[in-house]
């Protein structure tokens, strides 16, 4: 009988323990107005460094003036929100939803509407704190001042106002170049963070994703400036962990193997480019590659049989050409066709990394190339030199102009 009730009593503190443990111990309530019937919010949790989403719970708006949503976190999370109207349609912005950091305990507020929801305010948590509040703030009305530019854009193509699209396109890519605001924002968030030198959960799980090409040296300088805390944190578990995956690419050491079949079915490695600079060049449909496509065609045709070999890399060909197809003829487009015209008869090797050979993408995973355009340069001896975005290009060609002259006969 003693057995039988302490099996009982076990058995009870399991089960009390186990309901206690997935207790909600997070609120995030969405004080949205103009919400309607139907729509949909998703709530997604994001795995950094890769920033991977993984859709944890999606909700079907009943109560037009706002949403809650409770849930368990063992430890403090990074979400994204994402909307969608009762006719399954995406609202257009500037980003891709509504990101924010949670902690155990936390009730967060999202305060906005619903045509801008993805630039609602946040409170409660970490949100409370008067600078971050005030950076974030002019962050988000940038922001909307840009998604409006977005609307517009999909407004003027919906009405085939080709001059308008035009119009539109060029404030949206140019936004960050012109806009005085700008100047405000980035004041306000280098007076946050040098408020914050020993780190904050904030900084931590912004500054995350960009190790992945931070130099090392100065990855470190940052990270031993963070306090116990914040090191112990998920967070900053996660930051040394990745810091130390990112110790091999420091620049100067032995570049990574790699084996590479390319799109004409040769296969290329380390030992195909001894003796010569090798540039990896990440491209894609995005207006940096566009951008500075022609740069790069240039610095190739600068020191071609000279001593560079060029390997470009990008995920899919198809997409590009049917992109190139469709505005083909088109004179409110021409410009985009050209370039894009010249992207598919690259004169250097071309690598696919969607495709039946895993060692094409295991390369871009190697290198932790993720974002376009990036580049990678590698000395004759086989070191890493480079590796960055745009940054990246701009030193391998001061390199190249360095080692091997102006390029000019």
């Amino acid at each position: 009988m003693k057995k039988t009730r302490l099996f009982l009593l076990s058995l009870f503190l399991l089960l009390v323990a186990a309901a206690n443990a997935q207790k909600p111990n997070l609120t995030i309530i969405g004080d949205i107005s103009g919400l309607q019937k139907g729509d949909t919010i998703t709530i997604s949790t994001i795995d950094l460094p890769a920033f991977e989403d993984s859709v944890v719970s999606t909700i079907v708006v009943n109560d037009t003036a706002g949403f809650t949503y409770r849930a368990y976190i063992a430890h403090d999370q990074y979400f994204e929100l994402t909307y969608k109207t009762n006719m399954g349609k995406e609202l257009p912005a500037d980003r891709s939803g509504k990101l924010f950091i949670a902690q155990p305990g936390d009730t967060l507020t999202l305060t906005g509407e619903r045509e801008t929801i993805y630039y609602s305010r946040l409170s409660g948590g970490i949100y409370d704190e008067p600078r971050l509040a005030e950076y974030l703030r002019v962050e988000d009305s940038l922001g909307a001042i840009r998604g409006g530019y977005a609307r517009n854009m999909e407004m003027a193509l919906a009405e085939k106002d080709t001059i308008a699209v035009r119009k539109w396109t060029e404030a949206f890519n140019n936004f960050y170049h012109i806009n005085p605001g700008i100047e405000r924002r980035n004041a306000l968030e280098a007076k946050y963070r040098n408020a914050n030198p020993q780190g904050t959960l904030f900084l931590l799980v912004e500054r995350l994703p960009h190790l992945s090409y931070m130099p090392i040296e100065e990855a470190k300088r940052m990270y031993d400036q963070y306090s116990d805390e914040i090191k112990r944190s998920w967070y900053g578990r996660k930051t040394a962990k990745f810091m130390k995956e990112m110790e091999p690419l420091a620049l100067g050491n032995p570049a990574p193997d790699f084996k590479l079949v390319t799109m004409d079915g040769d296969t290329i490695t380390n030992d195909t480019f001894a003796g010569k600079y090798l540039l990896f060049y990440h491209w894609g449909l995005c207006p940096g590659s566009i951008q500075i496509d022609k740069y790069v065609c240039e610095l190739h045709d600068r020191y071609k049989g000279k001593g560079l070999e060029v390997v470009g890399l990008t995920e899919s060909v198809a997409v590009i050409k049917r992109l190139y197809e469709s505005t083909l003829g088109s004179p409110d487009d021409a410009e985009l066709n050209a370039t894009l015209g010249n992207m598919l008869k690259h004169p250097w090797k071309e690598v696919e990394l969607e495709t039946n050979y895993p060692d094409n993408q295991k390369m871009a995973d190697t290198y932790h190339i993720t974002g376009w355009p990036f580049f990678v340069l590698l000395s004759p001896k086989g070191t890493l030199l480079a590796r960055n975005f745009s940054v990246a290009f701009n030193e391998a060609r001061r390199i190249l102009e360095k080692e091997l002259g102006n390029g000019q006969e």
